[in-house]
Formats: C-alpha cells, sequence, structure tokens
C-alpha cells in the first residue's frame, strides 16, 4: 500500500481584492510520500536519490491534493516545468512545484480601515 504523506508549502501574498473577495498567492509546494512499488533493488550501487525528469510526473502515482477554497491556479512553466522530482532508496518520493493560485476570502469590512482579516489556504484531500 501507498503510505505516509506530507505537505508543505512556503507562500507570498501577491495581490488581494477586497471587491472579488479573493486573494493571490505564489507557493511553493513540497509534497513527500512513499511507494513501495519504486524502492529501489537492494543490490542497487548507485546514488540512494534519482533526480527524476519533471515529464515522468504524470506518470507517477500521488496525493490527490487541492485547494478547497481555490477559484484559479496555475503551474509555472515558462521554460520548463517547474517541478523537482526525486526518489529515494526506499521508495520516499519528494516532489516541489512551483504555482500561482488565487483563493477565495470572504472579507467582512464593517470596521474599515481598522480592521483585521485572516484569508485561508484550505489544502485538503480526499484520502
Amino acid at each position: 500500500s501507498l503510505c505516509g504523506f506530507l505537505a508543505r508549502l512556503l507562500a507570498s501574498i501577491i495581490f488581494m481584492y477586497p471587491s472579488q473577495q479573493d486573494y493571490r498567492v505564489n507557493i511553493f509546494l513540497r509534497q513527500k510520500w512513499n511507494d513501495p512499488r519504486l524502492k529501489l533493488p537492494n543490490d542497487w550501487r548507485g546514488s540512494d536519490t534519482l533526480t527524476v525528469d519533471p515529464t515522468m510526473f504524470k506518470c507517477l502515482w500521488k496525493p490527490d491534493l487541492f485547494f478547497a477554497n481555490e477559484k484559479n491556479a496555475n503551474f509555472h512553466d515558462v521554460t520548463q516545468e517547474n517541478i523537482l522530482l526525486f526518489i529515494f532508496r526506499d521508495g520516499d518520493v519528494l516532489v516541489s512545484m512551483r504555482l500561482s493560485i488565487t483563493l477565495s476570502c470572504p472579507l467582512d469590512l464593517t470596521l474599515f480601515p481598522m480592521d483585521t482579516q485572516r484569508c485561508k489556504m484550505q489544502l485538503e484531500s480526499c484520502m
């Protein structure tokens, strides 16, 4: 069975749009999981970590991670796909990708300009 899943992200807010009740962020999303089917053979003499071509990302099983409050999302792939993909000796898979996402953020502007707003980034999985 495929087991263990971890997701981390580093985000920077780019734009806040009060009239549209949303905000835009650029994030680096890192996901790590173990897929025993990708475990390297015991007699493997190469590196403990394989750097894999990003085009192979489409061929792998991956967690069904999504942003529940997403309005729009873009992968960055101007010169090439912004995906780093590593497979470790024990079958661990590490993926890092850059995304730009617009997320909904219901705002209460009753106390504006003396208000404080909190916007969620709802990262979920159906697993």
